[in-house]
């Protein structure tokens, strides 16, 4: 299937372009915030602290239980990112062989599969750049005195 992958409704919610004629009225809307949940037992103690992190640092509604899955995958790519990232800094990224020949280190490619596959879930998850320069903070905007609907604040 071609074309532009879809954007999750949560994340169209929050960047402020849902339009409702573009909404699938019978789309399933989880009802519990995956903030709600503790990190899964089968998390590595990092991975875990990533877990916390990330759902403390995510806006309200944007995940739900039903996300735990792919959440959980992040989380666990992420530690595994950190951790080769960690092994190329003290192994650097060039090894000697016994022929004293150097070659780049078999971590680097473990580290771009590893990229790979977290920029994949990231844009899934809604957790690149690109898609947070789209956010809209609604919580922030209130705070202000506004209510965060530029059309509502119209006078």
């Amino acid at each position: 299937m071609g074309g532009r992958p879809r954007k999750p409704t949560a994340v169209k919610k929050l960047q402020g372009t849902l339009q409702k004629c573009r909404t699938n009225p019978a789309e399933p809307m989880p009802p519990n915030d995956l903030k709600a949940m503790a990190p899964p037992e089968y998390l590595t103690d990092s991975a875990k602290e990533i877990w916390i992190f990330a759902l403390s640092q995510a806006p309200e509604g944007m995940l739900s239980t039903l996300d735990f899955g792919i959440f959980s995958e992040w989380a666990v790519v992420y530690d595994q990112f950190l951790t080769i990232s960690a092994g190329i800094k003290r192994d650097g990224t060039l090894q000697e062989t016994a022929d004293g020949e150097l070659i780049a280190s078999p971590l680097l490619a473990k580290l771009n599969a590893t990229i790979s596959l977290l920029r994949g879930l990231q844009s899934d998850l809604g957790f690149t750049p690109a898609s947070r320069s789209k956010v809209v903070s609604f919580g922030k905007r209130a705070e202000s005195g506004g209510s965060g609907n530029k059309f509502a604040d119209l006078k």
